[in-house]
């Protein structure tokens, strides 16, 4: 998510989420401001989704996901260019990108070409040319690749 559009977002889904679910738990303690045992239960499930949501998009945020796979393809990058200086001058360039997929690979992540990004630039240093092997991992990366 956008950083400047999760800013604005933020404080209303803690908002939404908190009330949720103290709707939900003060209808179990007789403060009934629901009507059923059903609009509560409910309640408490959309509430704790939307907690659960919130989470995901403050973690993705900072240092997961997305992020830490554009960290992770930095420090590849890096690695592979400490460990083959002389490629660097252009002469076995393939080198440092097989380095760079080995690192990768080792680190989780796969290679997928099919983002827009990627396929512009079909780069082993390109951090939209990986996803991760995990499966939440995957998804909420790819979710977050659809919006970029």
């Amino acid at each position: 998510m956008n950083q400047d559009l999760s800013v604005f977002v933020t404080p209303f889904a803690l908002i939404i989420g908190c009330a949720l679910v103290a709707g939900g738990i003060l209808y179990f303690i007789d403060i009934r401001f629901l009507r059923s045992q059903t609009q509560a239960i409910v309640a408490l499930v959309a509430g704790f989704a939307v907690l659960g949501a919130l989470e995901v998009v403050l973690a993705g945020s900072s240092v997961s996901f997305f992020k830490a796979q554009q960290v992770q393809t930095s420090a590849c990058e890096l690695e592979g260019e400490s460990a083959h200086p002389e490629a660097r001058l252009g002469a076995g360039a393939e080198v440092i990108q097989n380095h760079i997929r080995t690192c990768m690979q080792e680190a989780g992540y796969e290679w997928a070409p099919g983002h827009h990004n990627c396929s512009d630039a079909p780069l082993a240093t390109n951090p939209y040319c990986y996803l991760p092997a995990g499966g939440f991992d995957r998804a909420v990366t790819a979710l977050q690749l659809k919006f970029e």
